[in-house]
């Protein structure tokens, strides 16, 4: 691994992001004027070693959409230079499976608004009736839209 010198919290929360719970990572500190290393076994929030994956089922009033939302991080965001997106994590058909969404789908923009959650999927689509837009991306990089009626 390379040795990387930082000096802001910021910049050390960044470095960190990029590695999982249960990776292990040498971190070297300086205290009294002297480096210390240390082996360092991250974890997630709760104190354990595997991912925790944030899963929202989102249903409309009128229809259920058959879908599990996953928000995703900005790490995979930046992978596919875009800056907002919520996965479609699991599909048990509904309308996105029946206009052709897969599972995996990233939805960045419903009706031309942005969303950043699934709480944000799930507002622009309460009480929503008429036509609806989903613009997206797969994890192939293939950029995709669909529409479908509410």
């Amino acid at each position: 691994m390379k040795t990387q010198k930082l000096t802001a919290f910021q910049n050390y929360r960044n470095k960190v992001s990029k590695y999982r719970p249960g990776n292990k990572i040498d971190v070297t500190v300086i205290r009294n004027e002297k480096e210390i290393t240390l082996p360092v076994t991250l974890t997630n929030i709760k104190n354990g070693t595997e991912v925790i994956k944030k899963e929202v089922p989102v249903l409309t009033s009128s229809s259920s959409l058959g879908a599990t939302f996953e928000e995703v991080n900005q790490d995979y965001l930046t992978k596919f230079n875009v800056e907002n997106g919520v996965k479609i994590a699991k599909l048990s058909g509904g309308k996105l499976a029946n206009v052709g969404i897969k599972e995996g789908f990233v939805i960045t923009n419903i009706n031309k608004k942005k969303v950043f959650t699934a709480d944000d999927v799930k507002k622009a689509l309460e009480n929503k009736t008429g036509n609806v837009l989903v613009e997206g991306f797969y994890p192939n990089g293939m950029i995709a839209s669909y529409g479908f009626g509410l």
